[in-house]
């Protein structure tokens, strides 16, 4: 048993061993910060990651990474996030996959809600866009939905793989207009639509992002959009509503940033200051707003019950498309 002198010492060491993890929050960041995407390269998530972490490194000296690792949904990102070390230096940038994994997958190799702390989100697209081959041959949305209304429908459409919001929009629409489309999946969103510039699928969803980079450069041809209102990117772009499919409203999906589950609150509310102040700046907002995709405003409290609210809407998307369970 120690005795009164070692118990003293003891206990006047335990201040000083408190204060040095809130004095390395208070350093942080002090290296470099990967941001994981679970996507590959060019797609929109990787591209607001690129954009913002760029802004954030010059703000705080330090090299902020990205790494994509695509596959699987958005698992393989996710799952090296959750088991990383919860001290802010690894960082998940997704999607609207993140909600939708639970509803797909009978199991994950992580809890949704335990494992990763909401930091911020970035950007709410108001649609998607749904785009094909220049040389496709119908002219029109109506043209399209025509086609893909047959039932021996030769219509294909890609997206980053099984249970994304690219994929879930186009199972809405079977379900919602009565068309025969077959789902491609592919491991990105990139490689989707490279197989829609080659002609390998009929068509895919793009983000806006994506959609307008693409069109810009002549690769693809929109047809239609998924919001109820027209959108500013696409302003001579019909919506679906306005073409037959009035049950059609869907938002282009988010782009949000979680850090594992138990980092703590100071290095989570020190990310989400540096990222709203990287979107604020000028060059910054103009190039997100020029995607349509516009900087978000909501705290990491906000981002978390946005977040439930999504797992919610698209357990009943995944419901109504009966997309079954992987």
């Amino acid at each position: 048993m120690p005795d009164r002198r070692q118990c003293l010492a003891l206990l006047g060491s335990l201040p000083l061993a408190a204060a040095v993890p809130a004095r390395a929050q208070g350093d942080f960041p002090s290296r470099p910060i990967r941001l994981l995407v679970p996507f590959s390269a060019g797609g929109s998530p990787d591209l607001l990651a690129r954009l913002v972490g760029n802004q954030v490194g010059k703000q705080t000296g330090q090299s902020v990474v990205v790494e994509n690792r695509a596959g699987a949904n958005g698992i393989i990102a996710a799952e090296a996030t959750a088991n990383a070390a919860p001290d802010g230096y690894t960082l998940l940038v997704t999607t609207g996959s993140q909600a939708i994994n639970p509803s797909i997958y009978r199991k994950l190799p992580y809890d949704t809600l335990r494992d990763f702390a909401p930091v911020s989100l970035l950007t709410v697209a108001p649609a998607l866009t749904l785009v094909v081959n220049p040389g496709f041959p119908g002219k029109t949305f109506k043209d399209f939905l025509e086609m893909a209304r047959k039932p021996d429908s030769k219509i294909t459409f890609g997206s980053p793989g099984t249970g994304n919001t690219l994929h879930l929009v186009g199972e809405l629409l079977n379900a919602t207009a009565g068309t025969h489309m077959l789902h491609v999946p592919y491991k990105g969103g990139a490689p989707a639509l490279n197989a829609v510039i080659a002609g390998d699928v009929s068509a895919c969803f793009l983000s806006t992002t994506a959609a307008t980079i693409a069109v810009k450069a002549g690769q693809v041809r929109p047809l239609a959009v998924t919001s109820r209102q027209r959108i500013a990117a696409f302003p001579d772009v019909p919506t679906m509503a306005e073409n037959g499919v009035p049950d059609m409203d869907y938002n282009g999906g988010w782009v949000g940033i979680f850090a594992p589950g138990k980092t703590p609150p100071p290095v989570v509310a020190r990310l989400y200051s540096e990222i709203s102040k990287a979107m604020q700046v000028p060059e910054v907002k103009d190039k997100m707003i020029s995607w349509d995709s516009p900087p978000a405003t909501h705290t990491p409290e906000e981002f978390g019950r946005f977040f439930r609210a999504e797992m919610d809407k698209f357990a009943r998307i995944v419901k109504l498309a009966n997309v079954p369970m992987q």
